[in-house]
């Protein structure tokens, strides 16, 4: 079984990784900018070098600035992270995820985002009728 890629980050550093995420890439200045207690120029720069020693952070230089950008795209990411929370919180049910998620949204939704969801679950009721 694969490791959920972010297992080994501090809450700090998955801060910034999804700051980063947001924007793209980033500069030091772009992350402290975002971030919610605005801890010290000094203090970013240094978990972003870390991050890049992990292997989660490639950087190029711009003039003076470093420009920070994720190695792993942003889809691989966002599936394992979604393996870990169903693992973790939901058994590995993803009925009891999916459930979830509709029920704690801030917002109703919409005839089309329930028919897309609609759609997909359709989508894979077929696939798993010609496999069985």
């Amino acid at each position: 079984m694969k490791k959920n890629i972010f297992n080994d980050l501090s809450r700090r550093e998955r801060e910034i990784m999804n700051i980063i995420y947001e924007l793209g890439e980033a500069n030091v200045s772009d992350v402290c900018e975002k971030m919610e207690d605005k801890p010290g120029y000094n203090s970013v720069r240094i978990t972003l070098g870390i991050l890049a020693k992990k292997g989660y952070l490639t950087h190029r230089r711009e003039n003076r600035k470093y420009i920070y950008v994720p190695t792993v795209p942003l889809k691989r990411a966002s599936r394992s992270a979604a393996k870990n929370m169903l693992r973790t919180f939901f058994h590995n049910s993803p009925k009891q995820a999916i459930m979830a998620m509709i029920d704690i949204s801030s917002t109703k939704m919409t005839r089309e985002e329930l028919d897309d969801i609609a759609s997909y679950i359709e989508k894979e009721r077929k696939k798993s009728e010609e496999q069985a």
